[in-house]
């Protein structure tokens, strides 16, 4: 889209350069300055006004800079929050409720890597994040806290002038089911232990981490997928929305303070949030999190904001 708008632009200006020359030979060139500026500026806010619209077009794809995550457009819509009795015991995830995304919204494509948050560490504004030896570049940014989360997205929308945030609960459930509504947003389970395809779909606790990790007893998926912890991004399949890794890889912070249930929580997909608020929540799981902690309903919870982990990130989303 960039470059398209590049070569219109350059279009432009050789166009409004042939309109000056021509008119030399009528008259002064100094009397059609004015009008090529007009002309020129005209056709850029036309340009401008294409490159919003079609920004703002569910599935399209956009990046606000260089270092900034790559980020799709998400459709309104609603959907059905939490979790079924025949899905999940969890009370935390009950009762089920219509929640209205009633915007589109922009969510990252991809976790936030490493490269992009260490270009915020190298502009001054976020704490240096240990790899743990897993690796960095485009592998997800890990040990970094909801309060981190808030600095990056901070910083992002002081670099951008967008509003950049990390999503509410309502928001990230509704971007990962990608409008699914079974219990993984590849199918169901056709096993006790889940589904083969996870390993299609997710980086998650599969026989490659029980067999580096032979201490991590739980059960794992009943298929292989090449990675013992943290995968680069974008390895495996999307959902429908062109979203990766929103099941495994690491588990990612949401705004939201932890309620025991969903009877007092928004429907409008805004955050359930609190200045004193005790637990903290991280959504899809990660590369050591087994079938049941992977399904887009489940919630997870640290003490506080400040807990920091190799199995803990971040993804970030854009007010449109």
């Amino acid at each position: 889209m960039q470059h398209r708008l590049r070569l219109i632009w350059i279009n432009i200006e050789r166009r409004t350069v042939n309109i000056v020359h021509h008119s030399a030979s009528i008259t002064k060139k100094a009397t059609m300055r004015p009008f090529a500026h007009a002309l020129s500026g005209t056709l850029l806010f036309a340009v401008a006004s294409i490159a919003a619209a079609q920004e703002a077009k569910p599935g399209s794809a956009f990046r606000d800079c260089p270092t900034c995550p790559e980020m799709i457009v998400v459709p309104a819509g609603a959907f059905t929050m939490g979790s079924s009795k025949e899905e999940s015991g969890q009370a935390d995830e009950k009762p089920q409720r219509t929640v209205t995304i009633a915007k589109p919204l922009a969510v990252s494509k991809f976790e936030v890597t490493f490269d992009q948050w260490d270009a915020c560490t190298a502009d001054g504004k976020c704490p240096k994040a240990s790899d743990d030896d897993m690796g960095r570049g485009t592998r997800p940014v890990i040990n970094v806290s909801w309060g981190d989360a808030q600095v990056y997205a901070a910083w992002l929308s002081l670099k951008t002038g967008k509003k950049y945030r990390i999503p509410s609960e309502a928001e990230w459930e509704y971007a990962a089911r990608g409008g699914t509504t079974t219990p993984w947003y590849w199918g169901i389970s056709e096993t006790s232990e889940g589904s083969p395809r996870a390993c299609e779909y997710a980086n998650v606790h599969d026989q490659t981490s029980r067999d580096a990790h032979p201490m991590y007893v739980w059960s794992n998926h009943p298929c292989a997928d090449g990675f013992a912890e943290t995968a680069p991004v974008g390895k495996f399949k999307p959902n429908a929305y062109g979203l990766y890794d929103m099941a495994g890889n690491v588990r990612e912070w949401v705004q939201d303070c932890h309620a025991g249930d969903y009877k007092n929580s928004p429907t409008d997909g805004s955050a359930h949030d609190s200045a004193q608020c005790e637990k903290r929540i991280v959504r899809g799981g990660g590369w050591i999190d087994g079938f049941q902690t992977v399904r887009p309903a489940y919630r997870h919870t640290y003490d506080g904001g400040e807990f920091r982990g190799s199995q803990v990130g971040i993804r970030v989303v854009r007010d449109m």
